[in-house]
């Protein structure tokens, strides 16, 4: 099974939760020995000292010493295909005419590094995020408002796993930070309205 169909098999099997709103979490979303070289790969190389967030686009992904490119190709390609079916699952989904995957490996810096509460550009119509290392942090924080007294749940980091959404405006509230002193790594993937100068896999490149 190639690592995209895993991807969006595991996608369309795992039921959809509603607290604070709805979303998905899914276990052991990479084959484990492609999951393994990944963060092998992350630990090595991409643990620079930074107090800045770091996006490393497909495109970039060599200079950085990073050998996911064919991978992200093939996850990016098979849920782009499937998105319909992805975004059905939940009850409100944004729609544009063109659309592209935004997929990037994110490094976060150390504590105490934290990302702001918010909604979800809304360019971006369907989010998966994929702790890679470390072994512990922060997950993804949920609000009901745009306020810390408004919290109910996290997404709990567990390496391989991956936290998924629809963004929906005033209510897809949320946040993520570091509480450890090395990187925190994830991979990002976002169905999305197309933009220009930023990697994309389109409609038009399958």
């Amino acid at each position: 099974m190639t690592e995209g169909k895993r991807f969006l098999d595991k996608c369309l099997a795992t039921e959809v939760a509603n607290n604070p709103w709805p979303h998905q979490i899914i276990l052991d979303t990479l084959g484990q020995d492609t999951f393994e070289k990944l963060r092998q790969q992350c630990v090595e190389k991409l643990n620079f000292k930074t107090t800045e967030l770091h996006h490393i686009f497909p495109k970039n992904y060599k200079e950085h010493g990073l050998d996911f490119y064919d991978e992200t190709v093939d996850i990016c390609t098979t849920l782009l295909e499937s998105y319909k079916d992805l975004c059905e699952k939940y009850p409100n989904y944004r729609t544009y005419e063109k659309l592209g995957i935004n997929a990037h490996i994110s490094i976060t810096p150390p504590l105490p590094y934290k990302f702001h509460i918010h909604q979800e550009g809304l360019e971006k119509i369907w989010s998966a995020v994929t702790y890679i290392t470390p072994t512990e942090n922060v997950g993804t924080k949920m609000y009901k408002k745009q306020n810390e007294n408004s919290f109910v749940s996290e997404a709990k980091w567990i390496p391989n796993s991956s936290f998924i959404f629809c963004g929906q405006e005033r209510q897809t509230w949320h946040s993520y930070e570091s509480n450890q002193d090395t990187n925190r790594i994830t991979f990002n993937l976002f169905i999305q309205k197309t933009r220009k100068n930023k990697c994309f896999i389109e409609m038009s490149d399958l």
